[in-house]
Parts: structure tokens; C-alpha cells; sequence
């Protein structure tokens, strides 16, 4: 096990580029710090430093430490911090990150849920991409968050918390469509907002298109839920989403009809396994309680 004074002497020759410098910064002999890395590397059983005529060159082990050792240091400081606003009895920070689809109308609906039972929190909600999602959750600061895709690693539990349906949404003043499986028929030759293959939404559009045999003529292709609601929303296209996107619409500009599946989005709670409390507990049961209520409406 190294100590703290090792990491110290350890890092301050890095950043030195030298044992003198390194001896120099931390005011202690060059010696000890000549032997403090000389036991650092018996301990590790991996050379840190190349030692060419009286130059020391930094090995790919110890950058790759240097890297480990800054991002366990950075999450000792955000546990450090979370523990001081713990500690105040008035006031407690809750942060929660949320992909865009349900980032604008789920996740907000069920915050003020959360607010309502637990008025002295507050908030901080950072909408995140797909690549976002699990460098969010280890950083040491997260609470939570929520996607529509599960998490798969060890150190988040990743917790189903209820599904959505998919919808179909086209301009407002397109009356002469019929609801239900007619609906999607009668748009084939429309053009079809789409999303980029392998993402939640590309492949419950690209599923439900098979299913009933459709494949659009004209496309046009988005990132985000978003995106594709407010493209609908100016006239462009026809898309399915989930109606989590679509309750955030600006329902004036569209029409929205139920979609004849039994697919459906599957929503996700995460948080980082060191992480807990009431807070977060509070949160998981509103969010429950809004995709029930969506569910119901």
C-alpha cells in the first residue's frame, strides 16, 4: 500500500521533471526522494522513470498511474465536497443528468415532484449525450441520472423504472390522416424525420417501419428526439418518438397519434454504487409516480 507522502513526492516529480526539482518543491533532500521512487517502483513492480545520462524520462506506467492517481484524487475531492453539503443542515444539492429526449419534459415533471416533497433541495440538471452518461456517473459528483438506455458497469446501478410508447407526430393540419395502422400506411410517401442507426430511437423507428412493412422514400436524419419534434414542428417531416419528446411539444404545431406496437421505451435510473441518501431515494418514486401519470393520461 502505497502513502499519501509517497503519491505526493511521486507527483511532484512529474510535474518537476527531475528528482532535484521534485526535492526542491517539497523541500526535503533529494535522497529521500531518490529512495521514496526507488521503493514506489519495488512496491508497484514496474519502473517509473527511465534514467539516461542523469535525465529522467517519465515510462508509459507512470503516466498511466499519474492518470488513475488524478482521477482517484478528483473523486476523493467531489466526496469531500459532498460531504460538507451534507453536512449543512438547510441545504442540500441534488445532481442529475438526463439524456435530451426525457432531459425536457420527464425529468423536469418529475424534479418538481421531488421539490414538492423536499422543498430545501437544490437542483442541478445537466442534459447529457450517450457518451456523456458514464464519465458523468464516475466523476464523483453525480447523484443520478436518467436515459433510456441501461448502464452496464460495475460501479452504477442501473435500475428500470417504467417505459414510454412510441408516437407518431406530423404537422398540424394534416386531418385527412387516419389514426391507428392506416395512419403509418398513408405516409409513405410523405418524408420522415429519422435518427442515426444503432440509438434507441433509430432502432425503435427503423423496428416499427419493418414491422409494418413501410420503408420511407424520403428521409431526413437528427441526432436527438428534440431535434426531430421541432423539425415536425416546422413543417419538414412525420416521426416517431417517445412520448416522453412529444409531451414537451408544442402541441399547437402538431398532431399526435398513438402507434399501433407493442414496443415500448424503456426508462432507466442510474446512480454511481458510492452514491445514495433520501434525496435520490425521494426522486426514483417521483419519477415512478410521473411515468405512471404520463402512462395513465
Amino acid at each position: 500500500m502505497l502513502t499519501f507522502r509517497q503519491i505526493e513526492v511521486f507527483k511532484a516529480v512529474m510535474q518537476c521533471g527531475s528528482l532535484a526539482g521534485a526535492a526542491r518543491e517539497l523541500r526535503i533532500a533529494q535522497p529521500t526522494v531518490t529512495r521514496m521512487i526507488l521503493r514506489m517502483e519495488d512496491q508497484l513492480g514496474a519502473r517509473l522513470f527511465n534514467r539516461v545520462r542523469g535525465r529522467l524520462t517519465p515510462t508509459q506506467e507512470a503516466s498511466r498511474f499519474l492518470a488513475e492517481i488524478d482521477r482517484a484524487f478528483e473523486q476523493m475531492r467531489s466526496a469531500v465536497e459532498r460531504a460538507a453539503q451534507a453536512a449543512l443542515p438547510e441545504r442540500s444539492v441534488f445532481r442529475c443528468g438526463a439524456s435530451p429526449s426525457i432531459g425536457r419534459g420527464l425529468v423536469p415533471a418529475a424534479l418538481a415532484r421531488l421539490l414538492a416533497r423536499m422543498p430545501t433541495v437544490s437542483l442541478q440538471l445537466d442534459i447529457l449525450t450517450v457518451s456523456q452518461v458514464l464519465p458523468y456517473l464516475l466523476d464523483g459528483s453525480a447523484d443520478a441520472a436518467v436515459t433510456l438506455f441501461p448502464v452496464m458497469h460495475h460501479e452504477v446501478v442501473s435500475t428500470p423504472v417504467g417505459s414510454g410508447r412510441p408516437v407518431l407526430l406530423m404537422p398540424a393540419g394534416m386531418d385527412d390522416v387516419p389514426s391507428g395502422e392506416a395512419s403509418l400506411a398513408s405516409l409513405a410517401d410523405r418524408a420522415w424525420i429519422v435518427f442515426q442507426p444503432r440509438s434507441v430511437h433509430g432502432d425503435m423507428a427503423a423496428g416499427i417501419l419493418s414491422d409494418h412493412g413501410l420503408r420511407p422514400a424520403r428521409t431526413h436524419m437528427v441526432r436527438f428526439a428534440e431535434t426531430a419534434v421541432a423539425l415536425v414542428e416546422a413543417g419538414i417531416g412525420v416521426c416517431i418518438v417517445d412520448e416522453f419528446s412529444a409531451r414537451a411539444a408544442d402541441m399547437s404545431r402538431l398532431r399526435c397519434l398513438p402507434v399501433p406496437t407493442n414496443r415500448r421505451y424503456e426508462a432507466y435510473l442510474h446512480r454511481p454504487l458510492a452514491a445514495g441518501g433520501e434525496v435520490t431515494e425521494q426522486f426514483e418514486h417521483c419519477l415512478k409516480d410521473e411515468l405512471q401519470a404520463g402512462c395513465m393520461s
